[in-house]
């Protein structure tokens, strides 16, 4: 199956934190699955990397990159279908944050469910399928 990650999913399981649940885990660790990040979470991260707010990360998105690409991750291209697809998410009052509803808009224009730790994606249900950890 194929799995678009969001950023906190990433970041979790760069580090193999306790957060990611047995179900996810067993996403992540299934050589079956194929797992997409997006650009857009490299940018997130990037940026939390510059404000040092990932201060267990000791390297940049460089390495980062390059540690996900080396574990069998894939990259996905960013397209402007799914800048189109951004159009179409949902606006709530009380989540915003331009890099969910893009990493929404991914899922939607690529037809990816999405793993996030983010239970507000759970609204996002009839139009994009979502699994949270």
């Amino acid at each position: 199956m194929k799995y678009l990650l969001d950023t906190q999913i990433v970041i979790w399981s760069l580090e193999d934190h306790a957060n990611l649940k047995p179900t996810t885990r067993n996403i992540l660790e299934n050589p079956q699955n194929s797992l997409f990040v997006s650009p857009v979470s490299l940018m997130e991260i990037s940026i939390k990397l510059k404000l040092g707010k990932l201060p267990q990360f000791k390297v940049g998105i460089e390495e980062v990159t390059r540690h996900l690409l080396n574990n069998a991750f894939e990259l996905l291209p960013l397209e402007l279908g799914q800048i189109f697809a951004y159009q179409t998410i949902p606006l709530y009052d009380d989540h915003r944050d331009p890099f969910d509803r893009m990493l929404l808009a991914v899922a939607l224009h690529e037809q990816l469910p999405v793993i996030s730790s983010d239970e507000k994606f759970e609204r996002y249900q009839p139009h994009i399928s979502v699994l949270i950890n």
